[in-house]
């Protein structure tokens, strides 16, 4: 039977629509082959291996779309506990490697932070702005690479939010700290590692326990996806030399734009120290966080494409753009004030037996659940 004009018309559309998909998709290998040579010519054969295991992590989480924010709202609306359950065995399986370290003589160090008010304010308000936002710091960043409209505001004021905070954190610390508590930093390496592998593997079994008596299914490769995303973390940590982190590669663009633009940012404090201050007078592409957070983004972009995934993407009401800029605002305040985000913070720090990882959860949750009720007046 013959096809009516307005019929042809639809099949000759739905044609070009994945070949338009395809066409972005070469675009996309030309600008990380780009990429690649700038990095391999700035910090050579270890800064190109980083950028290419950002960009598996990127397709890894946009393929399973592995989120927290979503996971965190589900468990607190609904009592839903697998998706918790999946995200402690992640910290159990990099906690194998991160805190084997000191064990097999490795020079990589695990993540350890100070227990503090500023933690506990900054993990509370970043667990606000996640859920107005509708992602964390890696949920930004793969998504925003998937095309998602909201996470096209999301980013910049994240970036903006992340400047911010660096120049609160000095004084911020001030407020009251307990310094840096490592969960069994008095036992042997072994006895340490054997303790915090039985805490998070542990957690994960009673979450799983109680999800599964509850009538809970296990998410389609929820588990499978934590053990290749595992198995990147340790990949990153041995390159590295530190746990895998997201946002301070959001403060360095945000500070780089800002002195590009004329403000004195290394005159503040944060940017003094140490570790920023050599991130700041460097490239960008030769800090580990920058060029994870490029091959994130490409290799999420690189997965929609294929998967012509980027044209269902449906740019959001104004209602909706204003939560994702007040989240992506608090959050990158949040990230910095509590040295991280949920993976930079949550994940890495319970990796590396760090309590400040735990305590970071418990106020990102707590923040989560006041983002949720403040969600309903953006249209969520």
């Amino acid at each position: 039977m013959a096809l009516s004009r307005g019929d042809q018309n639809l099949a000759s559309a739905a044609s070009k629509a994945p070949q338009r998909e395809m066409g972005f998709l070469a675009v996309l290998v030309i600008i990380w082959l780009i990429f690649a040579g700038l990095v391999t010519m700035d910090t050579g054969a270890n800064g190109l291996a980083l950028l290419g295991l950002g960009t598996a992590l990127g397709g890894v989480f946009l393929g399973a779309q592995y989120g927290f924010a979503s996971v965190w709202r589900n468990a607190l609306e609904t009592g839903s506990l697998m998706g918790l359950s999946g995200h402690f065995w992640l910290a159990g399986l990099c906690a194998l490697v991160f805190l084997a370290a000191p064990v097999f003589g490795l020079s990589a160090q695990p993540t350890l932070a100070p227990v503090s008010l500023s933690l506990i304010i900054g993990a509370f308000i970043f667990g606000i702005g996640m859920q107005l936002a509708n992602g964390c710091g890696s949920g930004v960043l793969f998504n925003f690479g998937a095309g998602s409209g909201r996470m096209i505001f999301a980013l910049p004021a994240f970036i903006v939010g992340s400047v911010i905070g660096s120049i609160m954190v000095p004084s911020a610390l001030g407020w009251g700290s307990l310094g840096q508590i490592a969960i069994g930093g008095a036992l042997p390496d072994m006895a340490r590692w054997a303790l915090n592998l039985g805490l998070l593997f542990g957690f994960s079994f009673i979450l799983f326990t109680i999800a599964k008596k509850r009538g809970e299914s296990v998410p389609k490769g929820l588990f499978v996806a934590s053990i290749f995303i595992a198995i990147l973390c340790w990949a990153v940590f041995l390159l590295s030399g530190h746990p895998w982190g997201v946002t301070f590669g959001y403060t360095l663009w945000g500070a780089k734009l800002a002195a590009a633009a004329g403000v004195p940012i290394s005159d503040f404090a944060f940017w003094q120290w140490a570790g920023p201050e050599q991130a700041l007078r460097h490239s960008v592409l030769a800090n580990t966080s920058s060029v994870m957070n490029i091959g994130m983004i490409i290799g999420a972009a690189s997965l929609a494409c294929w998967q012509n995934g980027l044209r269902k993407q449906n740019f959001p009401p104004r209602p909706q753009i204003w939560a994702a800029i007040l989240g992506g605002l608090i959050m990158g305040i949040g990230a910095r004030l509590a040295f991280g985000c949920n993976i930079g913070a949550f994940l890495a720090g319970t990796a590396s037996g760090s309590l400040h990882g735990w305590l970071w959860f418990v106020m990102a949750l707590g923040g989560s659940w006041v983002g949720i009720t403040l969600r309903p007046r953006f249209g969520l």
